[in-house]
């Protein structure tokens, strides 16, 4: 059995699901993932039950009465009864770059990490990419928008502002990018696009509808009700093209655009206040700027 810690957001939890299922199929066994993290984080939740993934998801450790429930369950062979009874062996990521190694882990460790390029899941990306499917239609209303989403020169655009607007923290670690790059962002795309239109995401709809002024028509979407930030996540991909933040909600977002021809560009920092190696991060064939 192949455990990983969830950490994170949205954008996150699907970069470690996607490692943890290559090397749950490279060593034909489960992946189970450990959300327990998440009872002490009074900014994040699980995400991935939005999507049709392939794993199971442990009982917080924490909780007596779900471990009473599993011993009863489970037998001794099973390596869910291990990961409850006994340590598994312990793999950190170690630096932001990607290390081949780890896809030699052999089975049953506990991975702990964020994980954060294609290259630790390229082998598996269509299987990936069949799990990562929405598990409930879309509402409506969106589904409208996906219709005139598809029926248009569709440009995603994500603006993230949340914690990295409001906490001085965040905001130093991550950065902040202007309205000024977004600009920018669009005049190189619109070098090689034309009769484009904006389909605008951003956890701050209100200030990003204000501010955020760009030559074609823009359609700005207001953010899904928490817990259905896959939806957002969905609707950014079905757009030909993506303008994408310093976030790894929306990376996701234009890596799973399958647009064959598909434009993608990202911010060349993706932490302004940090050396992170982020060279692994952003695919060779997106632009960065």
């Amino acid at each position: 059995m192949i455990v990983m810690n969830l950490k994170g957001g949205l954008g996150n939890q699907l970069f470690q699901y996607a490692l943890g299922r290559h090397l749950a199929s490279i060593h034909n066994t489960t992946l189970a993932l450990d959300v327990s993290g998440f009872e002490s984080d009074p900014l994040r939740n699980y995400r991935l039950d939005s999507f049709n993934i392939s794993a199971t998801v442990l009982p917080p450790k924490t909780n007596s009465f779900a471990k009473r429930i599993v011993n009863k369950l489970l037998s001794e062979r099973n390596p869910i009864h291990r990961f409850f009874h006994q340590e598994l062996p312990l793999i950190r990521e170690n630096g932001f770059e990607y290390q081949a190694n780890i896809l030699q882990s052999p089975d049953n460790v506990y991975l702990d990490g964020y994980w954060q390029t294609e290259q630790y899941f390229k082998p598996i990306a269509n299987l990936i990419r069949q799990d990562l499917t929405l598990a409930e239609p879309l509402p409506a209303e969106l589904q409208a928008l996906e219709e005139q989403i598809r029926a248009t020169n569709s440009i995603a655009v994500h603006v993230r502002r949340g914690d990295y607007a409001s906490n001085p923290v965040t905001t130093a670690y991550h950065g902040l990018y202007s309205m000024d790059w977004y600009v920018k962002a669009a005049q190189e795309i619109e070098k090689e696009l034309s009769e484009v239109h904006y389909f605008i995401f951003s956890d701050d709809y209100e200030w990003v509808k204000e501010n955020l002024k760009l030559a074609a028509p823009c359609t700005f979407i207001k953010p899904s009700p928490d817990g259905k930030e896959a939806q957002d996540l969905y609707l950014m991909s079905c757009c030909k093209h993506n303008i994408t933040a310093n976030s790894s909600y929306s990376w996701w977002a234009a890596w799973l655009n399958a647009n064959p021809n598909k434009k993608v560009i990202a911010p060349a920092v993706w932490f302004m206040g940090a050396d992170s190696n982020t060279k692994d991060l952003i695919p060779a064939n997106w632009l960065r700027m």
